[in-house]
């Protein structure tokens, strides 16, 4: 049984336990706060982004707007092939890819070409008629720079039978608007409802043959940006690496932003952050630990000491394997064995040297009177000797239990001199007169007998009182003046008590 050991156990546990917490704690806080800051940086991205495609929507509707206020462009009296080459100016000076006219019934011509296609079945040319608003195509595949374009398609303005006017968007031109400058972890994208021959979104095909969205889930995407959801979603790329999807609708477009942010890239160099701290909270707990362990071994090697010294004097007879309760058995016979060294097993009492050794305190500490009574048993050898000693025994312990109910001040003491030998400190009375009555009440107290049944035996108690003066409070010259008391006490017939008187 080690005190030291079993400390320094118990300060590894909880160290190790506080420096899981603190991980905890650590990761936890820089987890929540990486969340916080990816929030924060998609609503940027998103509002950096709207606004990027918005000033090329604008570009171009502006475009549109002052074309559409040309009253020669919207002059139904000519035709559309006279009608294109005014527009062709605007596509020169802006440098769109497509300009085109149509008329009220769908029939077109575009700068690219002077031949009439008819696009009254396109959805963008539906609503720019019927609703009177710009409108927006999906992504549509165009010959002229082998590539995919945008269009954009506005009706002419007060001019219900005029047609409309609508202008290419290259999507490489959006896609160039979506890169986010501000963190290379992030890519964007745009999607909307245009539908392959699997009915799945055409635009994602186009993304996929990019490795960066090579994962992406086609049918999934397709499915909320039909039902017009937003989404999030977590998936693992083709280089097992974190990302996060989220599915955004564009402001005023029919566009769906498709933002994906790699986290492994993200967090790469943040997480060292994390690390750094964790590592300085082991060292800060390791270290501590080693301290305290030291510190610990410095208090308790004298107990230890004692432990090992008090072993061999008071066996340890646990047999448990829990140090603490080994330990504490120890101690409470240590305190047993010790107790029944100042206390008399019999009555519990004080025995005569810690009597007299808290006595001498007790005066010292307090500089008011003290009596000291010194009481004897009387005819306890009569009881032994006819009734037996373990009647002696019953009477002593009835004895002392009276004794000690009467004198219950704090600052009183108690305790067995000898074999029929009492003694009591007190200083639980304001004059001369209040302890006489006390003590006569004592003496009746006192006074009873013990009987086997077929003889009774009495028993009383002789008292002598030596009180502390000037010149006396020395603790042993009252027990000397008390003892010469009883005496006196004997002499008048026992069974009273008597005043110490100076000769």
């Amino acid at each position: 049984m080690n005190i030291s050991h079993s400390i320094r156990k118990k300060i590894i546990h909880y160290t190790l336990l506080c420096l899981s917490l603190l991980i905890v704690f650590n990761i936890s806080y820089w987890s929540y706060n990486q969340y916080s800051n990816i929030h924060k940086l998609l609503s940027r991205n998103k509002a950096v982004t709207e606004n990027n495609v918005a000033t090329i929507i604008s570009k171009h509707t502006n475009l549109l707007t002052a074309i559409s206020n040309d009253d020669i462009v919207k002059d139904t009296s000519l035709l559309l092939t006279q009608r294109i080459e005014i527009v062709r100016p605007y596509q020169e000076a802006f440098n769109i890819e497509i300009l085109g006219i149509s008329d009220i019934k769908g029939n077109a011509v575009t700068t690219y070409s002077d031949s009439i296609e008819n696009i009254s079945y396109r959805r963008y040319f539906q609503q720019a008629i019927q609703k009177n608003k710009l409108a927006i195509s999906n992504l549509i595949y165009s010959p002229i720079s082998n590539s995919y374009v945008y269009i954009i398609c506005k009706a002419f303005t007060n001019a219900d039978d005029s047609g409309t006017i609508f202008a290419s968007v290259s999507y490489s031109e959006i896609k160039n608007a979506l890169a986010y400058q501000e963190n290379t972890s992030i890519r964007n994208a745009i999607l909307n409802n245009c539908r392959d021959s699997n009915n799945n979104c055409r635009n994602i095909k186009i993304l996929k043959s990019d490795n960066f969205y090579s994962s992406l889930d086609s049918k999934q995407i397709s499915k909320n940006i039909t039902n017009k959801k937003t989404f999030n979603y977590y998936t693992i790329n083709n280089n097992y690496q974190l990302e996060r999807l989220t599915l955004t609708p564009l402001k005023n477009t029919p566009w769906y932003l498709l933002t994906t942010i790699n986290y492994n890239q993200y967090l790469k160099d943040k997480f060292t952050f994390v690390i750094i701290n964790i590592l300085i909270s082991i060292l800060a707990s390791v270290g501590l630990g080693f301290y305290l362990m030291k510190k610990v071994s410095i208090i308790t090697s004298p107990i230890d000491d004692f432990i090992k010294e008090s072993a061999g004097i008071i066996p340890i007879q646990s047999q448990s394997k829990n140090d603490n309760i080994v330990m504490n058995h120890h101690f409470n016979n240590i305190i047993s064995t010790t107790k029944d060294g100042v206390y008399c097993s019999r009555t519990n009492l004080l025995n005569r040297k810690y009597f007299i050794q808290h006595a001498n305190t007790t005066i010292q500490k307090y500089l008011n009177d003290f009596a000291l009574l010194f009481i004897d048993l009387d005819n306890l050898k009569t009881i032994n000797d006819t009734l037996g000693h373990h009647y002696g025994d019953d009477v002593i312990a009835m004895f002392a239990q009276h004794v000690t109910s009467f004198f219950n001040h704090p600052t009183d003491l108690i305790g067995r001199f000898g074999g029929d030998e009492f003694i009591v400190l007190t200083n639980n009375y304001n004059k001369e007169f209040d302890l006489i009555t006390k003590l006569q009440k004592l003496v009746v107290d006192l006074n009873g007998s013990v009987s086997n049944g077929t003889l009774t035996i009495p028993f009383s108690a002789s008292i002598g009182v030596a009180l502390t003066d000037n010149e006396t409070r020395d603790i042993e010259q009252l027990i000397i003046n008390a003892d010469k008391a009883v005496y006196d006490s004997k002499k008048k017939g026992k069974n009273c008590y008597s005043f110490y008187i100076r000769h």
